[in-house]
């Protein structure tokens, strides 16, 4: 996939609720302008209300802005796939707009707005919204399904000698605007699943195949979905879309993607900037108490793998001697955990002074500061060395689909007590189910398991 001209059309898309509310601003100024200079319609007279100009343009805002609100929760919006039943969905939209604006127009007049808004405004407006937007839209839409022909944005349909599959081909490549080339089972081996946009699996096919499919495709931005009637995979993450008014399951590691991403973000960056604030005196603490006990540097910094596999700096408080990763080669042999990760009770490298800030967690507070720059997050799993990470079997390499986080599923669980093999089955799990709830849920327990001390 040439990825400079998949942003273009990333940007292309974005500029779209910007144009939308500015398209009904223009035409609420308009049918305003319109009502309040009679002589235009010299033979249709209406009695002109005390209208405010500043109410009915903070009216025109609210509407537009409840506008682009549902456009985005019915995925209007998506910036990486066709749009389905794109008349339908609008219309919808639409329509739920008119009863939201009728509401706050009905309502909030002689509470948020003192004059009277004018209904003539209001229907027109909303009837040339409707033609107007629905047109630029429309041209919008052949514009950026010519671009898609010119630029390497590709979907890649697999298909079998079955009747059903060759139908279902057929259905599809009537209705993409993109670049679509096909292809069978047999075949797909020799080629690039990342190159493609959208990858379309059509019909029946032995469910191995289909795992190691999107394997191939776990640190891309590559979509897959799965059409038939017969089974999907239930160890991913699954969600019905419409493609072509077929039903076809999406295949991802994770529920974490498009909006969800935004929130996270969101409640990553609420959560550190807090607990930094709140955690800054205990921070200066320890900064001293690390300086008065020894020379050492106050920071531990370590190349540490994140998601798709690339490395980022980890930091933390130091509390190890300074030449902990020296010693380290001679205690291998005293590994008490089982798989890539080294873990051993009362390690010589740790002094018994420091003992207890690594028992409290609080030598992870500077980690806070990653979750800042977005390398890390507070949530999701713990990340490791690359001389662990290169250790890990497949199944264990999703844990890379995703950014290294401060507290994890599993740490709840057992933390160090577990083996890896459970403590991944666990962070998997967190993959594939988490939702802001469970979120909430595992700060709170990781309160629970660092006051206890485990």
């Amino acid at each position: 996939m040439d990825y400079k001209e998949r942003y273009q059309s990333i940007i292309f898309r974005m500029l779209r609720p910007l144009f939308h509310f500015w398209i009904i601003l223009l035409v609420f100024y308009l049918i305003y302008r319109l009502r309040l200079n009679t002589d235009l319609i010299p033979w249709f007279q209406l009695p002109i209300p005390a209208i405010n100009y500043h109410e009915t343009m903070l009216f025109a805002i609210i509407s537009g802005l409840i506008f682009i609100a549902i456009w985005i929760l019915k995925d209007l919006y998506e910036l990486d796939k066709p749009v389905q039943k794109y008349f339908q969905t609008f219309t919808k939209v639409w329509i739920y707009r008119i009863i939201t604006i009728t509401f706050i127009s009905y309502f909030w007049t002689g509470f948020l707005f003192r004059y009277w808004l004018s209904r003539f405004i209001i229907i027109v407006w909303a009837i040339s919204v409707f033609v107007i937007m629905l047109l630029f839209d429309q041209i919008r839409n052949r514009i950026e399904a010519k671009k898609n022909k010119n630029w390497n944005n590709k979907i890649l349909i697999i298909w079998d000698n079955g009747t059903e599959s060759y139908e279902i081909v057929e259905k599809i490549q009537k209705n993409m605007t993109y670049k679509t080339e096909f292809t069978q089972l047999d075949d797909i081996w020799d080629i690039q699943l990342t190159n493609y946009l959208i990858i379309i699996a059509a019909w029946i096919f032995n469910k191995k195949d289909l795992e190691n499919m999107i394997e191939q495709l776990r640190f891309s931005n590559t979509r897959f979905y799965h059409i038939t009637e017969w089974y999907f995979l239930e160890d991913v993450v699954y969600k019905p879309e419409n493609i072509s008014n077929l039903v076809a399951m999406e295949y991802k590691y994770s529920t974490i993607d498009g909006r969800n991403i935004v929130r996270k973000r969101i409640f990553d960056i609420i959560i550190s900037l807090c607990a930094i604030i709140l955690l800054s005196p205990i921070m200066i603490i320890i900064w001293i108490l690390i300086k008065l006990d020894s020379k050492w540097p106050i920071f531990f910094r370590q190349k540490r793998v994140w998601k798709h596999g690339k490395e980022f700096t980890f930091i933390k408080f130091r509390s190890m001697v300074q030449n902990a990763e020296d010693l380290k080669k001679d205690l291998l042999k005293q590994n008490e955990r089982s798989g890539p990760l080294f873990k051993i009770k009362n390690d010589p490298r740790i002094t018994k002074f420091w003992k207890f800030l690594r028992k409290s967690s609080l030598d992870e507070i500077p980690q806070l500061f990653c979750v800042l720059v977005w390398t890390m997050s507070i949530i999701w799993p713990r990340p490791h060395l690359l001389e662990e990470i290169k250790n890990y079997e497949t199944r264990q390499k999703r844990l890379l689909s995703v950014k290294p986080w401060i507290s994890w599923y599993a740490q709840i669980f057992g933390r160090d007590k577990l083996s890896f093999d459970q403590e991944a089955k666990l962070d998997l799990y967190y993959i594939k189910n988490r939702n802001l709830f469970l979120d909430l849920y595992v700060i709170l327990a990781t309160f629970k398991v660092v006051f206890k001390g485990k």
